[in-house]
This record gives C-alpha cells, structure tokens and sequence, in this order.
C-alpha cells in the first residue's frame, strides 16, 4: 500500500519546502513522492527538451533527499499535448528524457496523459485503431526499456465523469486494463475529478475492468483551480474499507506549501486505521468538501457540532478525531523560528489592535 503527495497547476513549491515534506512524510510512514508540477514545462509541454545541468543538479538532489527518509521518488512526465506515438523519433526523444532522469538516481516513473483530447492523429491512426491502443504501446515500451522499475500511468479517461460512456462501457478503460502490462499502476480520481465520495461498489467495479488494483489520485485537497480556496479540513468521505482494495492514494496537495498539515497528516492516520468510526465511513462525521477557507468568507464552513465519542478503538478512523489530533502537532509549529520553509513568520505581538489607528 502506497500514499503519496504529487504535483499540481500553480507555483512549484521550492526544493527547501519538499525536504521539510519529507522529513514529515517519514515521520507519518507516508512513503512516497510523485514530482509532476505542471508548471515545469519540460515536465508537459517541453518534454522533448532535457534538463540543463544546473536542473539536473537540483532533481538529483531532491531525488537523494526524497531517498534519506526512505521516500520513492517518481518523476513523472506528460507527453500527450502533442506526441506523435507512431513517430520513432518521438518515442526515442522520451526514451533519452527518461533515461536522462534515471541517470539522476531516479529508480520510478510515471506517464501523465490526463488533461489532453481524446483523439489522436491523421499519421497516429495508420498504426493504431484507437487512441488507448497508442498510449498502451508508448507506455509499454517505456516500461520495458526502462527495466520494468516501479511505473505509475495516467488514463485520460481518469474518472467516471470522463468514461465514455460510462465505466462499464468504456473502451478506452477496457483496452487499458486489458492491455496494458502488469506491473504498471492505473490512476483514479473516483467519480468526477473532485471526488466528495468515494465508494467501496466503484472501486470494486473498476478494479474488474482495469485487472488490478486502482491508484487513487485524490484531489480532494487540491485548489489549484480556485486559489481563494484552501482546504484545512480532515481526509473524509472515503472508506477504510477501500484499503485493501487500492494500490494506494495519492494526493494533490493545496498549492499553499504550509497550508497542507492537516490534509497530508489526516491522510497518514487514515492510512494506517482498519475502520471506520462513521457508518459512511467519514461523511456524515464531516463531508468531503468541508473544512475549506476562502478569502470572501474567512471563517470555517459547515463544521458540524458534534463531537468525537469519548471512547474510539485505537485504529478506528474519525475524521474529526483526526483533525483534532492533525492540529495538536500543527501548532507547535507556528512559534518556529526556525521553519524557513514556511517563510517569514509574523510575530503577533507586533500587531497593532483592530481599533488603533495611527497619525
């Protein structure tokens, strides 16, 4: 079982940040790191292009850093805006690219085809019958040169709200899960991209469809499509009982670095109970898309009123139970003088009252 944190739409966050993140991620057993920030253009959109020596430099370090607290570290790369899979120069450009990263010490990978059109084109479609068929090549292929090392594939068809028609009816994901080798990861968001819910029935429906395990790719943290909002709430709305069914979860972050505490430790408590202490499994204790701040409204929303049963198993998971014990370990944190990685720390003291004025 696997749990991550991974990239995003916004700024990346600094090298000093990830190695503050992995020291946490050790201490909380979470165990590995995707580095897929979309805004790494030779990440996405100049794939082609290799990494000059002074960003290698920094990749190796953050790859040996990630490897000092026993955290795998994928690279994960997103060719499909404009690839040309039939084209051998093409697939020999992401072979050099790839193995450009493995000459970092990087040992896992991972090929992003989301956020693309589902079509492929006029000289794509001589070689291949459907769009699936060509990523399942170029995916293979990369996995086989590669050494069959850990491997992590992204459907552009990555949740039910993209399968057409429908789960069950998808061709796409059928010619993936059949197709695709063993070995190689399938990532899901759930439902729609941002998943309130995710259930033990679809999870289990889309494991028979894909032949393995799905990798939960949850962006029930993220707010990179809206930056007035931060989510400070607990990891909810999915099931313990989803564990032994997924390869793994992982999740994108806030894009606010020192935002992300309670998601990512709420998500490490989750990951190590057997049950649930809600009979939904976490929604009616506290709803998935809850416990977010938003500068037009810069108090909590929808926090219920109830409160934690004073007697809970010791693995029994309450999303408020995990939120009270997140925020516990948070605070300390903020009289840190030392934290750079948060930035500058505002001294409160300093402040003047709401009510003074000055002349």
């Amino acid at each position: 079982m696997l749990f991550w944190i991974a990239g995003f739409y916004g700024r990346p966050w600094t090298a000093e940040q990830r190695k503050d993140l992995f020291i946490k991620m050790h201490c909380w057993q979470l165990n590995t790191f995707m580095y897929a920030p979309k805004d790494d253009a030779k990440h996405r959109a100049q794939w082609r292009e290799p990494y000059t020596v002074e960003e290698a430099e920094e990749l190796q370090a953050l790859a040996t850093a990630a490897r000092e607290n026993e955290i795998d570290f994928y690279y994960a790369i997103s060719p499909g805006l404009d690839i040309i899979y039939s084209n051998a120069k093409e697939v020999a450009t992401l072979k050099r690219k790839l193995e450009q990263i493995a000459s970092f010490g990087v040992t896992a990978f991972a090929i992003l085809f989301d956020d693309i059109e589902p079509e492929i084109g006029a000289a794509d479609k001589e070689v291949f019958e459907t769009f699936a068929q060509a990523q399942v090549a170029i995916t293979n292929e990369m996995f086989q040169a590669l050494g069959q090392p850990k491997f992590i594939f992204c459907p552009t068809e990555y949740c039910a709200s993209r399968a057409m028609p429908n789960v069950q009816g998808s061709e796409y994901l059928l010619t993936i899960g059949q197709k695709l080798l063993q070995g190689i990861d399938i990532m899901w968001t759930g439902n729609k991209v941002i998943s309130k819910n995710i259930t033990l029935k679809s999870i289990q429906e889309l494991q028979d469809i894909l032949r393995r395990p799905p990798l939960i790719w949850d962006n029930l943290h993220a707010n990179d499509y809206d930056h007035k909002r931060v989510f400070l709430g607990p990891y909810s709305g999915r099931s313990t009982r989803l564990i032994p069914h997924l390869r793994g979860v992982l999740t994108n972050p806030n894009c606010e670095y020192e935002a992300n505490f309670i998601a990512i430790h709420t998500l490490a408590q989750w990951s190590r109970c057997t049950s649930d202490a809600c009979k939904s499994g976490g929604t009616s204790c506290l709803g998935g898309t809850r416990g977010t701040l938003s500068t037009a409204s810069p108090l909590p929303v929808d926090f219920p009123e109830d409160e934690v049963p004073s007697r809970l198993p010791a693995h029994s998971y309450h999303p408020r139970r995990a939120l009270q014990e997140a925020i516990q370990e948070w605070l300390p944190e903020f009289n840190d003088t030392t934290k750079s990685a948060y930035g500058r720390v505002i001294n409160t003291d300093t402040l003047l009252p709401l009510n003074t004025t000055t002349g």
